[in-house]
């Protein structure tokens, strides 16, 4: 078994490489592959510039023998034509079993990566697997109709993340299936990867890990934790940084559920109405949370 990893960057060129770095050592890992997603500032300068010696020879015919690669994208897709892109590029130039997907604003240890590819080979059937993560919550329930709703609300759906995460901390098993869990790190198989033909790029920001999971459990896939181990999450940074506010970046989640409700749930024309009035209520809680916050 083999494992890459794509760390996907977008104006966070400085914890982008500093991650690199860090999981370069890591030999679990055979190849690290940051994808800059077509950043407006000086990522991609900046990235080439701190790890020339990493890139050494990076024009020439030996991309095996480097361990960081960096790939360019011409347009900024979203979240998961840009992950495609990484994972594409290390299926066709390595060949890696395993890929593990992961933000710029994650930091994980070695014995963490190492765990989960053990688990691929001690566990059949599993097509995702990620650690629980320190702060916040990383995983809830495959979203039905209702379970989207829920998803609307801060509080509601935080809560419920919280007790799911509770009761995973206390399970005795080493790893369990769970729903869905958080795009910030997990771990895909590179067979479950080309059975359902790559990430969903119908959406920009939001609902991808719906998406991946219902696509994964469609062709019998299981999405799995492993509730002994940990990464840290910085929640969002890049997006933080763009959107300034909860209430900016909820406007991503409407075209990115939308999808998800009429694609995969295929939702009739009151739980259309139903969606929109819960989206607006969600909006004005959101706009209430940042003037706490202030």
């Amino acid at each position: 078994m083999s494992a890459a990893m794509v760390i996907l960057n977008y104006n966070d060129a400085l914890r982008t490489v500093k991650l690199a770095q860090v999981t370069s050592r890591y030999s679990c890992l055979a190849h690290i592959i940051l994808v800059d997603n077509c950043s407006t500032d000086d990522s991609l300068a900046v990235m080439r510039d701190l790890l020339k010696d990493e890139l050494a020879g990076e024009n020439e015919n030996n991309a095996s023998n480097r361990k960081i690669h960096i790939v360019p994208s011409s347009v900024n897709g979203g979240y998961a034509k840009g992950n495609n892109l990484g994972i594409q590029y290390a299926l066709s130039h390595f060949a890696p079993s395993h890929i593990f997907v992961a933000n710029p604003d994650i930091m994980v240890e070695e014995q963490v990566l190492m765990s989960i590819v053990a688990a691929f080979e001690q566990n059949k059937g599993f097509g995702v697997i990620a650690p629980l993560v320190r702060q916040g919550y990383n995983v809830w329930k495959l979203p039905s109709f209702w379970g989207i709703i829920e998803s609307l609300y801060l509080v509601w759906f935080n809560l419920d993340k919280r007790a799911i995460k509770k009761k995973l901390q206390k399970s005795k098993m080493p790893l369990q299936r769970v729903g869905v869990v958080e795009g910030s790190l997990f771990c895909i198989s590179a067979e479950a990867y080309r059975q359902i033909d790559g990430l969903d790029e119908g959406t920009f920001l939001y609902c991808e890990e719906n998406i991946l999971s219902k696509r994964l459990t469609e062709k019998q896939y299981k999405v799995g934790v492993l509730t002994g181990e940990y990464y840290d999450h910085f929640h969002s940074v890049s997006i933080k940084k763009h959107y300034k506010s909860k209430a900016k970046a909820f406007h991503n989640f409407h075209d990115s559920f939308q999808y998800y409700n009429e694609k995969y749930l295929r939702i009739n024309s009151i739980q259309r109405m139903f969606f929109e009035t819960s989206y607006a209520l969600a909006y004005v809680e959101r706009c209430i949370y940042d003037l706490i916050k202030k």
